[in-house]
């Protein structure tokens, strides 16, 4: 399992010949910037074209964490449900209460 490297989400994976893990949603909009840059003659980087679609998506203040373990994030996602929380105050809560603990900021 993996991360898709032009959005993001938790996916089993589709493997391009570059090592560019993309999702199935991701795959039909990839092909696309493909068929158009090699139209123009232009090189293709499966790799470089998914991230530079991630930085479109994700730029300033947000965050990949990759690597946290299924079971906890699942756990704190039903938490956070219970709570009426979003994953993300969990995660803000969380570096502020560490922060604090450190003697932090």
């Amino acid at each position: 399992m993996g991360l898709c490297d032009m959005c993001g989400r938790r996916i089993k994976g589709h493997l391009l010949p570059s090592s560019t893990v993309i999702c199935r949603s991701c795959f039909g909009e990839l092909q696309i910037v493909i068929a158009k840059l090699r139209a123009e003659g232009r090189a293709v980087e499966g790799l470089r074209i998914a991230r530079e679609g991630f930085n479109e998506t994700y730029t300033g203040g947000d965050y990949l964490i990759r690597d946290i373990p299924e079971e906890l994030v699942n756990k704190a996602l039903m938490r956070a449900d219970k709570d009426g929380d979003s994953l993300r105050d969990v995660t803000v809560k969380a570096m502020q209460a560490y922060l604090t603990e450190k003697g932090g900021e």
